[in-house]
């Protein structure tokens, strides 16, 4: 397997889901008790970055990948900070503004890279009219190698059946993150990244290794997918595959900061390797040691490709 990266600069990716702006508030750990006993938490600093699908897109192009981005966002402030967000990035992106929507936003109140709680301000988008996304996603796949569908069930996807078939028609490869418990929709997408939650409320609780290995190949063989991928936090990734055994990559690391976002960071990884040429089984080894990366991080980060080659360099020795 190739352990160096030269470049992604040939890959083209096209990312549609729920887009979110993820917003982090950090305060000194230094509670006041002031209201009731309520406690009073100083914010000095905020932070916002582009989340749910707009992260995959900004994970593509801060790896050296050309993505571009079609979902929703609501009419106010919060979609005019995600726009100004992906104006200084390289991602090329159609935002549709929703009339009397808010866009989907996360607060997370962290104090000493704790996060303390979680405020969520829109729970899904109510869309009238999703003929006006399927057209745009129509009129742009054709010229992108691979598409990603993001799903975090915020309304984005409803007709999900419908962007798969349509890809499948163009030869369009589709890789999908998944969410909720009716994976029936994303039957004959060409790999779905659940990770070991996700895919425990599908096919049932996983006590051993075994019955991870024989309820995933029965879920590939179920929903007709080229393959799935397990992503399984400290215990790494498994990649399932008609026609050939499972294979495992032990996780790159086993120490985590804040694991928001991971799943963004392997699915983009993926989608890029894929699109520049590499084969699925060195795609999931680079997203594999690209997670690793990023849970060191705290809140919603990216890597490099520079980053990425440091470690490739490293266990190559």
């Amino acid at each position: 397997m190739k352990k160096k990266l030269i470049n992604f600069n040939t890959s083209l990716v096209l990312v549609v889901g729920d887009i979110i702006l993820d917003c982090y508030w950090y305060s000194k750990n230094n509670c006041k008790m002031l209201e009731k006993n309520t406690p009073i938490m100083p914010i000095q600093t905020i932070k916002e970055q582009p989340g749910g699908a707009a992260n995959v897109a900004k994970n593509i192009a801060e790896i050296g990948g050309f993505c571009k981005i079609i979902g929703f966002i609501g009419s106010d402030y919060e979609g005019l900070i995600l726009k100004k967000l992906l104006n200084h990035t390289r991602i090329n992106y159609d935002l549709i503004s929703i009339k009397d929507n808010k866009t989907i936003t996360k607060i997370r109140i962290l104090s000493e890279c704790q996060q303390l709680l979680r405020v969520d301000l829109q729970e899904q988008y109510i869309i009238n009219n999703i003929d006006i996304l399927h057209q745009k996603i129509f009129y742009s796949l054709s010229r992108y190698k691979i598409l990603i569908l993001s799903d975090y069930a915020k309304g984005t996807l409803i007709n999900i059946e419908k962007i798969i078939n349509f890809a499948k028609k163009i030869s369009i490869p589709i890789l999908i993150d998944p969410k909720g418990i009716n994976f029936e929709k994303y039957s004959g997408a060409s790999l779905l990244t659940p990770n070991l939650y996700e895919f425990e409320k599908i096919v049932g609780k996983c006590y051993q290794e075994n019955d991870i290995l024989n309820k995933g190949i029965k879920l590939l063989s179920k929903l007709k997918l080229s393959a799935l991928l397990v992503t399984r936090s400290k215990n790494g990734m498994t990649l399932f595959q008609k026609h050939t055994k499972p294979i495992h990559f032990p996780a790159s690391s086993k120490k985590a900061s804040d694991v928001t976002g991971a799943g963004d960071t392997v699915i983009a990884i993926i989608a890029t390797a894929l699109a520049s040429g590499y084969s699925l089984e060195e795609a999931c080894f680079y997203a594999n040691i690209s997670a690793g990366i990023v849970i060191k991080k705290v809140g919603t980060e990216t890597l490099t490709i520079n980053e990425l080659n440091t470690v490739l360099k490293f266990i190559s020795k």
